[in-house]
């Protein structure tokens, strides 16, 4: 398993970060290498436990179908994402603390390939895989600070 945490302080309310955070309709401006994107089922449903989206993505030289959905969703507090690619799949858990007019974001990442790819697959994968999660991370947060 290949387990990841990041925390960022960003300077925007928490009302402001949780909406932008939450809507799986921003992936594509702030998640890296995105082909194309939908949400699955009633785009036009709120945002909560059971929303799902696909992702097409080009990772590690490779097109790859991503599917999410959000298995837990604590309004302004946890969201919980489980996302399958192929053989792997991934949990992030973002949680979000209301700091006043800032908001801190702590991101939890747990990813685990199946298949051939197994452990040696977990240590080529986890330095990219870390450092495209970082540059994701770091997008975001200067999305919602430019408002």
């Amino acid at each position: 398993m290949i387990q990841f945490k990041s925390s960022k302080t960003i300077r925007k309310p928490l009302a402001e970060v949780f909406s932008y955070w939450s809507n799986p309709d921003n992936i594509p401006r702030w998640q890296g290498g995105v082909v194309s994107y939908r949400r699955d089922g009633d785009a036009s449903a709120p945002v909560g436990v059971g929303t799902r989206y696909v992702v097409v993505r080009k990772a590690l030289g490779m097109q790859q179908e991503t599917r999410g959905e959000y298995t837990a969703f604590e309004s302004g507090r946890r969201i919980v994402e489980q996302v399958t690619a192929g053989p792997a799949s991934y949990t992030v858990e973002t949680t979000f603390t209301d700091l006043g007019a800032q908001t801190r974001v702590d991101v939890d990442t747990r990813l685990e390939l199946g298949g051939m790819m197994g452990r040696l697959g977990e240590k080529v994968a986890a330095r990219p895989v870390k450092k495209q999660a970082a540059d994701d991370h770091n997008r975001i947060c200067a999305l919602i600070e430019q408002g």
